[in-house]
């Protein structure tokens, strides 16, 4: 396994901008491997994929996942078209940076229901037989209102029913939505390819929900018995710490400890 972050703005703890190239040279010093690329992140720093490729392996680093947003969901066939040129795009990145996985984000937050379900399946089943095409991996996460739970993703999984469709596996959002991490994990284990890695605590009157960011090896979610329940699946990729929740999550001590998990697998 491989200690990641999600490289998602280029904003600090504080919610201010911040120099993101030195933040990747201090994490490194907290024991960090790998970086997931975010698609929107690098065209707002002005970016290019062959920059960001050199930049990483200037550090050491390396690139664990490339990450695009699209709306496969959208009842407007227009939107969906544009997403699957993200897609194409993404391939294209993944190409470059030697990555045989792409991730899609968006969509789920602003639908749900039945129908948007069937439409997230048949978008997904294309935008997985471009990656199929190019010899990658598709994942999608649980998150926002649609496949937010483990029941959820797993009728998408069936519905799209393509073999190179998987998940990324967001512990937190689970307690968002009201599920049971650890339950969730083994459930889906086998279809597993990628983990985001956060935390909260409960906070009763917290709005808009009752919790709290916590550093990880705090919480309600435990990354190391998530780490043994998908290790046990065959998982050997990358457990990657979402920088969210300001100073209540202390990104480098999070990303110290979660180094401290994923190296007692090896």
């Amino acid at each position: 396994m491989n200690v990641g972050i999600m490289l998602m703005s280029d904003r600090g703890p504080d919610g201010q901008p911040w120099d993101w190239r030195k933040a990747l040279e201090r994490w490194k010093a907290c024991g960090l491997e790998k970086v997931d690329l975010f698609d929107r992140m690098l065209t707002a720093a002005g970016e290019t994929v062959p920059g960001v490729q050199r930049l990483l392996a200037g550090l050491g680093l390396a690139p664990s996942i490339y990450c695009v947003p699209t709306d496969l969901i959208s009842p407007d066939p227009a939107v969906r078209r544009a997403s699957l040129e993200t897609i194409r795009r993404g391939i294209d990145a993944c190409g470059t940076l030697g990555l045989r996985q792409l991730f899609s984000h968006g969509g789920q937050h602003n639908n749900q229901g039945e129908e948007a379900l069937k439409r997230y399946a048949d978008g997904l089943g294309q935008a997985a037989d471009l990656a199929a095409a190019a010899g990658l991996t598709l994942s999608i996460e649980n998150a926002g209102k649609l496949c937010h739970t483990d029941d959820e993703l797993l009728a998408c999984l069936r519905l799209a029913n393509r073999p190179n469709l998987r998940i990324t596996f967001d512990g937190g959002n689970f307690v968002l939505a009201g599920c049971e991490s650890h339950r969730a994990a083994e459930r889906l284990a086998p279809y597993i390819v990628h983990v985001h890695v956060k935390t909260f605590v409960s906070a009763p009157g917290h709005t808009p929900r009752p919790f709290r960011y916590c550093p990880v090896g705090e919480g309600l979610v435990d990354y190391r018995r998530i780490r043994d329940t998908v290790r046990k699946a065959g998982f050997d990729g990358c457990m990657s710490f979402e920088p969210e929740g300001g100073f209540d999550s202390d990104w480098e001590r999070s990303l110290r400890v979660l180094t401290g998990i994923v190296n007692e697998v090896r």
